[in-house]
């Protein structure tokens, strides 16, 4: 029934996509690989953060080190309204027209830690990251346009990954890696209450939590075919969520056989996508680095999210229709004596997002252009400090966008994002 797809436009997807980076994931994983939009990320071992985009980069690094860093993510993401519509069935279609509300930016500050640990047992080198690899918070106001589709989406996830590493012989490494990721997620809606017969009633709420452990694998592989060049190979596998959580209403009006919605436990399987990284580290002199890097992933996996309710409820589908997508960067590395180096670069991040028809309100998501910056300098012969600084520049999202035959939101998003990262290497 129409009415029972009012619910599916808040419970989207349990990962849900981050207007920080395209698709889900959180590239902003590095304070020194920011410098460079992670330019050659996968053979740049110039930290112990090179085990999150490829473990075998570790036997790079002699020694142990310890890094913190953080990134300081300041996003806008603003809507203009352009002709949304609400088509209300049976004996309220008379009511049918355009939706009310305001234009709202409901994006909001946030921050990114990672922690690194890197060691040697034997003849293997070990690591441990705990990162944060998906992660968005989005809220809109209460009396926005799109409120029927999204008011707020809080996504916090963890990611515990133990890596070993060991070389093959003088060229080539192996590494390989596992991980346990945690998500947590709040998302709310407003109900429309008019649904239930009564043109001047007050929006109702709807609010889900859902939390859920799963598990992956990630290994690359690390060759060096010249003392100068560097090349660098790295997958991270699909992770299957299997989350469960309750859906509670608060001021929903039951009435009229158009709304039946009660609290509930709920359930979903959502899978997270694959990547594969290629990537390249040519010293020109021993000044000069030139780095590249071409990121796939299989957002393809990700088409559907079905929503299982413990109730009466029938089940609930979102399409969502993702594409694989690529990430293109380029970077550089200039030593200007032995305390600091300089670091740039670009990318262009590709959307998985197919078209107006599925940019939903919660994955604004549109593809966009990197421009980094970002400094390394020798505190002592412990201590390194990594300074960075991005801005993303995003094209015009168009919106066209419903979940339930009735509320449709059309219009555009205007995105842009800057990130501040800073990190600090101790070498023990």
């Amino acid at each position: 029934m129409r009415n029972r797809k009012l619910t599916v436009a808040m419970l989207m997807a349990l990962a849900t996509p981050s207007i920080y980076a395209a698709g889900f994931a959180l590239i902003e994983q590095s304070a020194s690989g920011q410098g460079l939009s992670y330019a050659g990320a996968a053979a740049n071992a110039e930290d112990a953060s090179v085990m999150w985009f490829n473990p075998a980069g570790m036997t790079e690094i002699s020694g142990n080190e310890a890094i913190f860093a953080g990134h300081l993510i300041v996003p806008k993401s603003e809507f203009s309204n352009n002709g949304s519509t609400s088509d209300y069935p049976g004996p309220l279609s008379g009511f049918s027209g355009a939706t009310s509300g305001n234009n709202d930016n409901g994006a909001t500050t946030g921050f990114v830690p990672n922690l690194y640990w890197k060691g040697r047992y034997a003849d293997y080198d070990i690591g441990l990251g705990i990162n944060v690899p998906f992660g968005q918070k989005i809220k809109y106001e209460d009396n926005w346009v799109g409120r029927y589709h999204a008011f707020e989406t809080n996504l916090k996830t963890l990611n515990i990954n133990p890596s070993i590493a060991k070389k093959i012989n003088d060229q080539l490494s192996f590494g390989l890696g596992l991980n346990a990721q945690y998500v947590d997620l709040v998302l709310s809606s407003k109900v429309d209450n008019t649904l239930a017969g009564n043109p001047a009633a007050e929006d109702g709420d709807a609010k889900i939590t859902a939390d859920s452990w799963a598990y992956g694998y990630n290994l690359g592989l690390f060759y060096k075919p010249t003392p100068l060049t560097n090349l660098g190979v790295s997958y991270r596998s699909s992770i299957t969520h299997f989350a469960k959580g309750k859906v509670d209403y608060t001021g929903v009006i039951n009435a009229g056989g158009l709304i039946n919605i009660v609290d509930a436990d709920v359930k979903s399987t959502v899978n997270l996508p694959a990547s594969l990284s290629l990537s390249l580290n040519q010293g020109v002199n021993d000044k000069l680095q030139i780095l590249a890097d071409a990121t796939w992933t299989q957002w393809s996996d990700y088409k559907e999210l079905v929503i299982n309710f413990d109730s009466d409820q029938e089940d609930s589908n979102t399409r969502q229709d993702f594409k694989d997508s690529w990430r293109l960067s380029l970077g550089g590395i200039y030593k200007v004596n032995d305390k600091l180096k300089l670091r740039t670069g670009i990318a262009f991040d590709q959307t998985p997002v197919s078209n107006p028809e599925n940019r939903s309100p919660r994955t604004p998501d549109v593809d966009r252009k990197w421009l980094s910056v970002g400094l390394g300098y020798k505190v002592s012969s412990s201590l390194n400090l990594d300074l960075a600084y991005s801005h993303l520049a995003e094209d015009t999202a168009k919106v066209n966008y419903t979940a339930n035959d009735i509320h449709t939101l059309k219009g555009s998003y205007k995105n842009a994002v800057d990130i501040f990262s800073a990190q600090i290497v101790w070498k023990y």
